[in-house]
């Protein structure tokens, strides 16, 4: 009886090691992966923070100009009075001719647009949609509303600007709904129809030529077909750890194997190390230090989680922040532009 109890043993303690073999080269391997994974997220912070860094440098620079600029009009400004330009006619005509160029430049501007969201907003006290502007596709934060008038167009039978129906979850008239835009720009589509708490709705304009109208409904449909295969990409890439659970949540479940000599041999109850012969006790002795050093990769790999969860939340920051301060940015560059053209167009008038 006691060569089959060790018999038993032995062979119990062989399959454990080979189950905990395999079990300590997946952990390996997601240690491994999960240290890529972190490196990765802490050199894309960096490049964050560090572009961070140069868009303020470009903002600074672009408020220095603009100073510099208002000092230019202040010394034109001066000079049209040692001059004789008292009624300030120059001045004038320069500030309207450089009026009549920036509308230009942002009417060629706008020519370059090609697809437009028109947004509507639902008014409780009237329980009308009302008018919310058009934006652009590429970015709903940027506004152009002088692109073209929607209710104008809708009543044009030759109309370049036309609905695009092509896309899912809109109604007859082309409309998504949502509870917010927000939600629109992160899912891409709302619902065909309003509902209950349905408070903003928008649909897709697009320039179309008289004679690529067959080739543009081909083309979108194939550019939806490659940004759902973009999204599903996307997708998968973050599963692999977003099923996560923090380690202190689940370590209530990643137990030790409890191989004892109760369950090695189906002994007696009571101390049962005690009844193990030496090569089974030295043996078990092994599986609970292999034990240990599974659950210590477990832990290793819980704080490398941790610490993605971490990057990734800074770098959700550092994006909002950047896209902040590209927007400041654009101002700056769209403000500058005009106190150019208007400096331009006084430095013309004053040398006639």
């Amino acid at each position: 009886m006691a060569v089959d109890r060790k018999q038993a043993n032995m062979q119990a303690l062989s399959e454990t090691a080979d189950i905990q073999e395999k079990t300590k080269e997946t952990i390996f391997r997601i240690q491994r992966t999960a240290a890529e994974t972190e490196a990765i997220g802490a050199q894309t912070l960096e490049e964050l923070r560090r572009q961070g860094a140069q868009m303020d440098d470009v903002n600074a620079e672009l408020d220095s100009v603009s100073a510099k600029l208002d000092q230019s009009q202040a010394l034109q400004s001066r000079f049209d009075r040692w001059a004789g330009n008292w009624l300030g006619i120059k001045k004038n005509k320069a500030l309207k001719e450089a009026a009549n160029e920036i509308a230009e430049r942002n009417q060629t501007e706008y020519s370059k647009v090609k697809e437009v969201f028109q947004h509507e907003k639902f008014d409780n006290l009237t329980r009308t949609w009302k008018k919310a502007g058009l934006v652009l596709c590429s970015d709903p934060a940027i506004s152009c509303d002088d692109v073209f008038d929607p209710a104008e167009q809708a009543t044009l039978t030759n109309s370049k600007w036309q609905v695009d129906f092509s896309l899912a979850g809109i109604d007859i008239e082309g409309w998504t709904y949502a509870y917010d835009f927000a939600r629109l720009n992160k899912v891409g589509a709302g619902d065909p129809a309003p509902k209950w708490d349905s408070y903003v709705r928008r649909r897709k304009w697009r320039y179309v030529d008289g004679n690529s109208r067959a080739s543009g409904a081909v083309n979108e449909v194939a550019q939806r077909n490659e940004e759902r295969k973009n999204k599903a990409a996307a997708s998968r890439q973050a599963d692999k750890f977003g099923g996560y659970v923090s380690r202190n949540k689940n370590s209530s479940s990643l137990q030790e194997s409890g191989l004892t000599s109760t369950s090695l041999a189906g002994g007696r109850r009571g101390n049962a190390d005690q009844e193990l012969d030496a090569e089974s006790a030295a043996g078990l002795a092994r599986v609970k230090e292999t034990d240990a050093e599974i659950d210590a990769g477990i832990d290793a790999i819980s704080r490398t989680m941790d610490n993605i969860a971490n990057l990734s939340s800074q770098m959700r920051d550092e994006t909002s922040t950047h896209n902040a301060k590209l927007e400041k940015m654009d101002e700056n560059m769209n403000r500058a532009m005009q106190k150019q053209t208007v400096v331009n167009a006084r430095q013309r008038q004053l040398l006639k």
